[in-house]
């Protein structure tokens, strides 16, 4: 069986989860945008997460024949503004 997973965070698991899910029949995973849990300190740590999720972790997924695909967002707690929050 094919297996489409819709919300899994990839960046936080091993390349090992990777192999697990595909020998569970995962073949394409979407992987949201978060919040990495403390503010970010410029544009540019923005820049490096996107070029994470939009370079390196379909790189890593393809490895083991997994399809990443992934939405780019802002959770409110990114502006840094406790109205957001």
């Amino acid at each position: 069986m094919r297996i489409f997973d819709p919300h899994i965070h990839m960046t936080s698991r091993t390349t090992d989860d990777y192999e697990a899910m595909y020998a569970a029949g995962v073949r394409a995973v979407v992987e949201p945008a978060f919040w990495l849990g403390q503010p970010r300190t410029s544009p540019a740590s923005f820049c490096d997460y996107f070029d994470a999720l939009l370079g390196w972790e379909p790189f890593r997924a393809a490895q083991y024949g997994i399809a990443h695909h992934c939405t780019i967002a802002l959770n409110p707690k990114e502006a840094n503004d406790p109205r957001c929050t």
